[in-house]
């Protein structure tokens, strides 16, 4: 598949920079990016007869989880460079869940957010690597430093990665956002931020949103 083909179809963007067999790290952090627990997994992710196959492997118990579609979820965004996001089309002050991840050089770093009705539930921070690459592991109890960024919060799991993320108590009408931004050392840069507007409505995905650090997440602060 061709970078060219990949810049024009969110399929094969997800398809190019996503497939493979990842080995994964999943932590599960609280309220205030403190590590609660970590588990090793296995991902693979291919595409068979035009079905993309993705089945998940929890190493320390066997158990699997699979799931398989044609073509993509309604309310997946997916960059030109395979980073994606997923979640409802639609959201209240209350109860919803949102997963994004990016990816650079064989390796991704993923979070899943649980939000409730007063803040932040749980976030879960996976780091995976393709094949046989080996990923450093991370000081363990894992504690996140986080930052304040207008009405959001930063929270740094490790050197490099940004995470976004909307602790508030929100309320009718509060426009709100998560997302993640990954920064190597050669300063290749992943980023995708999933927004709801003041309606509770998904935005679309801005594919002229900025790399750098100034308003790179709409936030009065930068990142």
């Amino acid at each position: 598949m061709s970078r060219e083909v990949a810049q024009n179809d969110p399929r094969s963007a997800l398809l190019l920079h996503n497939s493979g067999q990842w080995s994964g790290r999943f932590i599960r952090l609280d309220d205030h990016g403190l590590e609660q627990e970590r588990f090793s997994t296995s991902l693979s992710v291919q595409e068979n007869s035009g079905i993309i196959e993705t089945c998940l492997t929890y190493c320390n118990s066997g158990q699997q989880r699979s799931m398989n579609f044609t073509t993509l979820p309604h309310t997946m965004q997916v960059t030109t460079d395979g980073c994606w996001s997923l979640g409802p089309s639609s959201i209240t002050p209350f109860h919803w869940v949102a997963e994004v991840c990016v990816v650079l050089s064989g390796q991704r770093r993923r979070m899943i957010v649980r939000h409730g009705a007063s803040g932040l539930d749980q976030v879960v921070y996976v780091r995976e690597t393709l094949d046989q690459q080996q990923n450093s592991e991370l000081e363990q109890p894992l504690q996140c430093a986080i930052e304040q960024a207008g009405d959001f919060t930063i929270w740094h799991p490790e050197p490099g990665v940004q995470l976004l993320l909307d602790g508030r108590d929100r309320q009718t009408g509060d426009a709100t956002a998560c997302g993640m931004r990954w920064v190597q050392p050669d300063h290749s840069t992943a980023q995708i931020v999933r927004r709801y507007d003041t309606r509770g409505q998904l935005e679309e995905l801005d594919p002229g949103e900025p790399k750098g650090l100034s308003d790179a997440f709409r936030v009065p602060t930068p990142i």
